[in-house]
C-alpha cells in the first residue's frame, strides 16, 4: 500500500477517536436549525468500480469545497465544487474537470431519533445534481452527486467530516454510464447563529 494511503487511513482513525472526547467538552454545540456552514475536504477518487479499476494508477486527489444552510435540525441545502482531475485506466491522460453541484442534506440521526438530537456525531445523507465539465472531452454534462457523510463535533463551531460520495453520470470518461467514487476528510465551520 502506498505511504499516502497509510497516512490517509491514520488521519481518519485518529480524528474519529479524538473527536468524541473533545465534543463532550464543547459547551456550545451546533444548532443546525440556525447555522450557515462552509466545508473544505480533501481525499481520493477513482474512475469506475469494476475489479480492474482498483489499481494504484487510477487513484487521484479529490478536493471538495461547499457551503450551505441548515433550515431546521433535519434539513439543509448546500452548493459545492469538486475537482481537479481523475485518471482513467485506458490512457495516461489527466482528465481535468470541474463539477459544480447543489444538493439537499438530511440529518439521519435527528430525523430518526428526534427526541434525542445528537450533538457530538451526525450521519448525513445527501443527494443532488450538478454541472460537470470534462476538459479533455470539451463537453458539459449533468451528473448526480449522492453520498453519506459523518460529522464529528471537535469544537464549538468546528466539525470533522468523513464523506463518501460518487459522481454519477453518462459520458464522464467512457461514453456510457460512468462513476467517480470518492472519499474525503475535512473540516466544517459552523457560523455562529447569534
Amino acid at each position: 500500500m502506498h505511504p499516502k494511503k497509510y497516512l490517509f487511513i491514520l488521519l481518519i482513525l485518529s480524528f474519529s477517536t479524538l473527536t468524541k472526547s473533545q465534543a463532550q467538552n464543547s459547551s456550545i454545540i451546533n444548532e443546525p436549525g440556525l447555522s450557515y456552514f462552509v466545508s473544505l475536504n480533501y481525499g481520493y477518487q477513482m474512475s469506475g468500480i469494476k475489479s480492474e479499476d482498483f489499481v494504484s494508477s487510477n487513484y487521484t486527489p479529490l478536493f471538495n469545497i461547499s457551503a450551505g444552510k441548515w433550515f431546521n435540525p433535519y434539513f439543509a441545502l448546500r452548493i459545492g465544487y469538486k475537482g481537479f482531475y481523475f485518471n482513467y485506466i485506458e490512457d495516461d491522460t489527466k482528465h481535468h474537470y470541474n463539477f459544480f453541484y447543489g444538493e439537499a442534506v438530511v440529518n439521519f440521526n435527528n430525523l430518526v431519533f428526534p427526541s434525542s438530537i445528537n450533538k457530538s456525531w451526525s450521519l448525513l445523507l445527501h443527494a443532488g445534481a450538478g454541472y460537470f465539465y470534462n476538459h479533455v472531452y470539451g463537453s458539459p454534462n449533468i451528473c448526480a452527486n449522492i453520498g453519506v457523510q459523518n460529522n464529528f463535533q471537535i469544537a464549538s463551531q468546528f466539525q470533522m467530516t468523513l464523506d463518501i460520495t460518487p459522481i454519477i453520470g453518462w459520458g464522464i470518461y467512457q461514453g456510457d454510464k460512468d462513476i467517480l467514487p470518492g472519499i474525503t476528510v475535512g473540516i466544517t465551520y459552523l457560523f455562529n447563529s447569534n
